[in-house]
């Protein structure tokens, strides 16, 4: 099940922020290696905002195993802030109808290559179609270089801003690594590529309404 939340419902759901935040330390910092803030086992930003968004993928014990951070590019840009060089195409890095992605993690319960590319999918089409009702026009990310490939591969309408640069790296990559910036198309044509990769039925319709939670019961559920 994939839920939604805000940054500003971090009060009224602790528990499923604070799944977030420990799998993030755990992803970021201790298997990657970055250099993160961290508090108590826990990665937490100065993007981490209550105009953040935030797309979390619970298996059936209510565990996060899968998540996307996105926020407004006009006050939360990790690009537009640390990696403006990225960008070759003279793309304004800020706009309202532009968001940027962070912190996309997928980890399916079952590791094999087809329940991978659902669970990317299925986190992923959320987003997306998220954005769309939004009316959003973008959205954007940092990625390692070596991942443009997989991306192409979600939908051929990824854009590449600019060519790879390098950057300063964890244990992984010593020296550092080759990134660059990306940006999506917010269409119903990247919706429905993204959830063929994943063998996710097409949509239709006009995408549908998201539960939002306001605490961990179910019976609390709501459109």
């Amino acid at each position: 099940m994939i839920i939604v939340l805000n940054g500003a419902d971090r009060r009224r759901c602790p528990d499923y922020f604070d799944q977030h935040f420990r799998l993030r330390y755990d992803i970021f910092v201790k298997r990657r290696g970055w250099a993160l803030p961290c508090v108590n086992g826990r990665e937490v930003d100065q993007y981490d905002t209550d105009q953040a968004v935030y797309f979390l993928d619970l298996n059936e014990d209510e565990v996060v195993r899968g998540s996307i951070r996105i926020a407004p590019s006009e006050t939360c840009s990790l690009l537009a802030d640390y990696f403006p060089h990225l960008v070759e195409t003279g793309d304004a890095l800020r706009a309202p109808d532009i968001y940027e992605c962070t912190r996309y993690i997928v980890m399916p319960d079952r590791k094999s290559r087809d329940e991978n590319r659902v669970a990317k999918a299925r986190i992923i089409g959320a987003m997306l179609e998220w954005s769309l009702r939004r009316k959003l026009s973008f959205l954007q990310t940092v990625i390692e270089t070596t991942t443009l490939p997989s991306y192409l591969e979600l939908t051929p309408q990824t854009i590449p801003l600019g060519l790879s640069h390098p950057y300063g790296g964890g244990r992984r990559t010593p020296g550092g690594g080759e990134c660059m910036a990306i940006r999506w198309p917010v269409t119903l044509q990247v919706l429905e590529d993204v959830r063929a990769y994943g063998g996710l039925d097409r949509c239709a319709e006009p995408v549908p309404e998201f539960e939002r939670i306001r605490s961990r019961a179910p019976s609390q559920l709501f459109h």
